[in-house]
């Protein structure tokens, strides 16, 4: 049946692409779905597939199995088969709004005197069977009115139908179908789907992109300021069905935080955006919603509608007065058309039937939402943080939704040149966000080439420019002698700033009168490049060295280039503006990386959630309720998904295997392991060196230095540093799917394990700029601490070199760090505990456990102790964990009293185990899976099977740093379900 009814009660106005396929067959078989819908009232979708689309019932009380049982039923619009499986939340003011869920689903048939069921519904009966999960047997539905309204349920052209269970010896008498309220999906009900909200459907847009798949959100508290993500310089733009393509905003960016109605903006140093738009967007009324953080760009349009970077930087000289983008500032993707349907044409800017502006008006353009009402978006992909952000950006005049067009970036790029914009960036369409990282599935493309440059002095004019002639400039790079000229940031390695010439000219007289009020109050005697300028180069500026006038370097500016020469000096440079509040430490030289490269590096970064086209939420229907087929990321169209993604998120791998490389989570790709090769340079290496291991390049010391002294009979000899390296590049493959995304504590041993250690949470700035780093935000109790992340096989390597083998990682991860995935049982013996005592808790925590249905997965702690980690849905705060794991202690310590103290200090434990259940605290560590213990032998955290608790051979340290790659290789990852198992916590 078509789907006329369905699209004309939606509006398909800004956007071409199709509103639900065409008919395709009109077998007498197919699948049938029914949802239990609380819209305006409760009701049942009864819909069955036919012709290529879902032909649709609403059942306000729902099937029944109850043969003397008639079920009204309303005929209502056929739907496309893409609702077929979906289960969440249709917002407010769209069609229908309300929660659904998959109530039942199956397969039906036709009886055989029906070979064909459009007609028999046109003549007002259908006969057929179901084969569902929860009714089944034969059934009529048969219409019972014409058309025209017969009950406050049906529209006024709906028609009133009668649902009927044959007697077929499957009826139940009395059978409800509001006794069985759950999903067949997932198991929960309405309000379970209503309060988690992981998928709506925007009833407003097209069938094939109307669901938006939030699945990945995590309930997380909002955060102060999230870090910006930034894209990385390609040299040409492509094609490719995998990436959408947005307009380059040569403007500020800016970060909205709304919050119950206050709002506060940061530019991209988490500077208050206030002192350069004050009023601009408050208040908030432009966005629908409670919580939400917005990412966008500030631009100045011109009297053409065109953003102008000069226009912005005169806006901000003043600070004052900022101007609203008239009715109708509309650049945007909409008006790059290209004359190629499903190119610039597709894409919508949200203009919101805006027109023609006023010169030199603000606006702002947001392209991506990263927070709302109450959960972090973060790990979301990329298409459906924007179709959110649009479903809830309300019409003013002051903010744009930054539309994209899809695949087609060479056209797109070509309209961007022809209408005399910046340029263009390209996105990988499930990229997740990546806070403060340039990465690689972010892509910037330039139509005119621009640096951003620091400015280290200037040089007098002549003639009509006698007050500045030329700006001294350079740029930021990591120094390999550890030595650093200018200015210096916390967290940030020893960098010097790097002589790149001059920039002379594109000042305006107030350009230039602005520029030297700024640099007069920081002028310094020294040149603050390293090395100073070349002597040659002086005649280039026009004048003597001495004619310099040198300032620190903490002024940035925004010049266009004609290019580089080869020396790394600038080429025809103009200068476009001043960057505010820009970090000069992160300015950099840009190289462009190969397109082809570039685009295969985003891909394998942004497998993010699964490809629109294929089941990824929850569970698979098991009927095959995809969305279609996708093609693959080469473009080549063959059909066929990547069902192995859905898999992965559900299960664990099976035993023995170890993944080399992340799996689509981790926010920042480094290889997970070395190569055989790389391993064989470790083993041949003298006592220090470089060593490449990951595409890092480490600096080895004290290679043979004993590390950790050897088990009591052991002839082989202490534990050297090189062979604490290479564990830690045997196992990086199994251990860093238990770190990544999450902060680091650090234990380090510089002296040995025999000797005094000391903790690290701080990385220092002499330690390497490559490292991945992350600080915490809005901390006032306590200095915020930079933690180092473990991304790569290098960055265990390093640690390794740093003897910093004791690691601890946080219990939550980077997008939500008060929200634990872990719940923790540690099981600490005291001073007269015995093993076998020890082994007795963790025996009685295996029956408690089994007794609340919850999975724990155990592992020896390398020392005397046990530890039981328990995976959870980050929807906790740590003071919840804390108290369902002490309930649980206590109950367990009960059945044992002679064996457990509840006492803080060990002094008075008497000798007895403490079942510390406040390790679930804020901040606070337990070692990690794989970690090695200050212990002769360089014992290991190992993860163990339930079953090894009854072996007798157990020891809390069987296993150490010469054993433990070969126990992996025996039975896997034991604890690689610990990552994917997520559960709710059972009332205690």
């Amino acid at each position: 049946m078509p789907l006329e009814d369905y699209r004309r009660k939606r509006n398909f106005a800004q956007t071409p692409e199709p509103a639900g396929g065409p008919a395709v067959d009109t077998a007498a078989t197919g699948r049938f779905v029914v949802q239990r819908h609380r819209a305006t009232r409760l009701h049942y979708d009864f819909r069955l597939e036919i012709g290529g689309v879902l032909v649709s019932w609403a059942v306000p009380k729902g099937p029944t199995l109850d043969a003397g049982a008639r079920r009204m039923a309303v005929h209502v619009e056929d739907h496309p088969i893409e609702y077929l499986d979906f289960e969440g939340v249709i917002p407010k003011k769209q069609y229908g709004a309300g929660d659904v869920i998959v109530w039942d689903w199956g397969t039906w048939r036709a009886e055989a005197a029906t070979p064909d069921p459009e007609a028999a519904i046109r003549a007002g009966e259908l006969k057929f069977s179901l084969d569902g999960q929860k009714v089944r047997g034969r059934f009529t539905i048969v219409r019972t009115s014409g058309r025209g309204r017969s009950s406050a349920f049906e529209s006024d052209e709906s028609e009133q139908w009668l649902l009927i269970h044959k007697r077929d010896g499957l009826e139940v008498g009395g059978w409800d179908a509001e006794d069985h309220p759950q999903s067949v999906k997932t198991g929960r009900t309405n309000d379970e789907v209503r309060d988690q909200r992981d998928a709506l459907w925007v009833s407003e847009a097209p069938a094939t992109v109307a669901e938006i798949d939030l699945s990945a959100a995590v309930t997380a508290p909002m955060p102060r300021f999230v870090e910006p993500m930034a894209a990385t310089l390609t040299d040409r733009s492509f094609t490719h069905d995998d990436w959408l393509f947005e307009v380059k905003w040569d403007g500020y960016r800016l970060q909205a935080v709304i919050n119950a109605g206050a709002l506060r903006t940061f530019t991209r140093n988490g500077k208050d955006g206030e002192t350069f738009f004050p009023g601009l967007l408050v208040p908030p009324t432009w966005i629908e919603a409670r919580q939400a953080i917005v990412d966008g760009e500030v631009v100045a349009l011109d009297g053409a509608g065109r953003p102008d970077f000069g226009l912005l930087q005169e806006r901000l000289g003043g600070k004052a007065g900022v101007g609203i983008a008239g009715a109708g500032t509309a650049v945007g993707t909409a008006g790059l058309g290209t004359g190629k349907s499903g190119a610039a044409e597709t894409g919508a800017s949200g203009s919101h039937g805006a027109s023609p502006a006023e010169p030199a008006t603000l606006v702002y353009q947001a392209f991506d939402l990263l927070y709302l009402d109450g959960r972090s978006l973060l790990k979301v992909q990329l298409e459906d943080r924007k179709r959110l952000l649009q479903s809830i950006l309300r019409p003013d005049r002051r903010v744009r939704y930054s539309g994209h067009v899809e695949r087609e970036g060479v056209a797109f790029l070509e309209a961007v040149r022809e209408q005399q914009l910046e340029g263009a960036i390209a996105k990988h369409r499930n990229s997740v966000y990546e806070p403060g990282k340039r990465s690689k599935a972010w892509l910037k493309l330039k139509v005119r080439p621009a640096q951003e440059l620091v400015v280290g002095g200037w040089t007098p004019g002549a003639g009509s420019t006698t007050d500045l002639g030329a700006l001294v400039v350079g740029y930021f790079e990591e120094d390999d002698a550890g030595q650093s000229a200018g200015v210096e940031t916390a967290g940030i390695g020893q960098r010097r700033l790097r002589f790149a010439g001059k920039v002379g000219s594109g000042f305006t007289a107030r350009a230039r009168a602005d520029l030297l009020r700024r640099l007069a109050v920081l002028r310094t005697e020294a040149p603050p490049f390293e090395p100073p300028p070349p002597a040659n180069y002086r005649g280039r500026w026009g004048g003597d060295l001495a004619n310099v006038s040198w300032v620190r370097p903490e002024l940035v500016i925004q010049a266009e280039l004609g290019g580089w020469s080869r020396d790394g000096l600038v080429r025809q440079a103009a200068f476009k503006g001043i960057e505010e509040g820009r970090n000069p430490l992160d300015v950099i030289r840009e190289v462009a990386v190969g397109s082809s490269e570039a685009v295969r590096a985003g891909t394998q970064i942004a497998p993010g959630a699964a490809r629109r086209g294929e089941a990824s939420r929850g569970s698979a229907s098991r009927y095959g309720a995809s969305r279609g087929s996708a093609r693959p990321a080469d473009g080549s169209g063959a059909a066929g998904g990547d069902t192995g993604q859905v898999r992965s998120a559900l299960e664990p791998p099976a035993p023995g295997h170890a993944p080399s490389e992340p799996v689509g989570e981790s926010a920042h790709v480094r290889p997970w392991s070395a190569t055989p090769q790389e391993l064989a340079v470790l083993d041949a290496m003298g006592r220090e060196g470089p060593w490449l291991v990951g595409g890092v390049e480490l600096k080895l010391t004290n290679l043979d230095k004993p590390i950790f002294p050897p088990l009591p009979g052991d002839g082989s000899g202490p534990v050297t540093k090189r062979e604490l390296v290479r564990y830690f590049a045997l196992v990086a493959p199994v251990m860093l799917s238990h770190l990544a995304d999450r902060p680091l504590n650090l234990h380090r041993f510089p002296d040995g394990a025999d000797k005094p250690g000391f903790w690290q949470k701080d990385l220092r700035p002499t330690d390497p700029a490559w490292l991945r780093r992350w600080r915490e935000v809005g901390v006032e109790a306590r200095d915020a601490n930079e933690h180092v992340v473990a991304d790569g096989v290098a960055t265990l390597c390093w640690l390794a070199n740093q003897a910093a083998f004791e690691v601890h990682a946080w219990t939550s991860r980077l997008d939500a760090p008060y929200r634990p995935t872990f719940a923790l049982i540690d099981i600490d013996p005291g001073s007269a505990t015995t093993w076998e005592e020890t082994l007795v808790l963790a025996r009685l925590f295996r029956t408690a456990l089994e007794h609340l249905a919850v999975r724990g997965y155990p592992k020896v702690t390398g020392q005397r102790g046990v530890q039981i980690w328990i995976p959870i849905t980050p929807r906790y705060d740590h003071g919840q964990t804390t108290t369902w794991v002490e309930r649980l202690s206590r109950a367990v310590g009960a059945a044992v009293p002679e064996l457990v103290s509840w006492e803080w200090a060990k002094g008075a434990r008497g000798g007895k185990a403490r079942l510390d259940y406040t390790q679930n605290a804020s901040i606070k560590t337990l070692v990690a899976p794989y970690a090695v213990r200050p212990a002769p032998g360089g014992p290991v955290s190992a993860p163990i099977t339930w079953d090894e608790l009854d072996d007798p051979a157990l020891r809390p340290d069987r296993w150490g740093v010469r054993t433990m790659q070969e126990r992996v290789d025996a039975v896997g990852d034991l604890f690689a379900g610990a990552q994917t198992d997520l559960q709710d916590l059972p009332p205690v």
